[in-house]
């Protein structure tokens, strides 16, 4: 059973024990990192369907995938305005880069518009951007400070307990 101690940790570290404004904050940047997981996972499923033999547009769709999950679990774990907006430039970089392979052309390869796949990453990429532009906003309008340097387990990095 978990002590006092390590719930009030895991409340901190979900930042539900504070400002108004956190549950706000965390909600937008889980809810944007999973949606960016999935953006990720897309693209690795793409590249493994046959993206992959497309030259330097392989590269980036798996450069994409990776990414995406990393810059996920750093939003989803730090939760400052830094990430979320780190987690929105990634997002938006991608459907710019989406939007120019369809209308241009991107490295000599032209995508389309149409196809699940297509489809699900725009619109999940425009909701990841989205929602971390919200956590970003709310937590600068705010004042949102995130909470004291304690881990979930209730131990703060200098070994003292909570």
């Amino acid at each position: 059973m978990p002590t006092r101690t390590a719930r009030s940790g895991w409340l901190r570290w979900l930042a539900l024990d504070g400002s108004p404004h956190r549950p706000a904050v965390t909600a937008a940047t889980l809810v944007a990192s999973a949606l960016t997981i999935a953006s990720g996972a897309i693209h690795l499923h793409l590249y493994t369907a046959g993206y992959r033999a497309i030259p330097t547009i392989g590269s980036l769709f798996i450069v994409q995938g990776v990414a995406a999950i990393v810059v996920s679990l750093v939003a989803s774990a730090l939760r400052r305005v830094w990430t979320a907006l780190l987690g929105a430039g990634l997002m938006v970089g991608t459907v710019a880069g989406f939007l120019i392979s369809v209308n241009d052309g991107l490295f000599g390869f032209q995508d389309t518009f149409r196809g699940t796949n297509q489809i699900s990453a725009f619109v999940v990429e425009l909701a990841a951007s989205a929602l971390f532009l919200v956590a970003a906003a709310v937590a600068v309008a705010g004042g949102f400070r995130p909470a004291s340097p304690v881990t979930p387990l209730g131990v703060d990095p200098g070994g003292r307990s909570e």
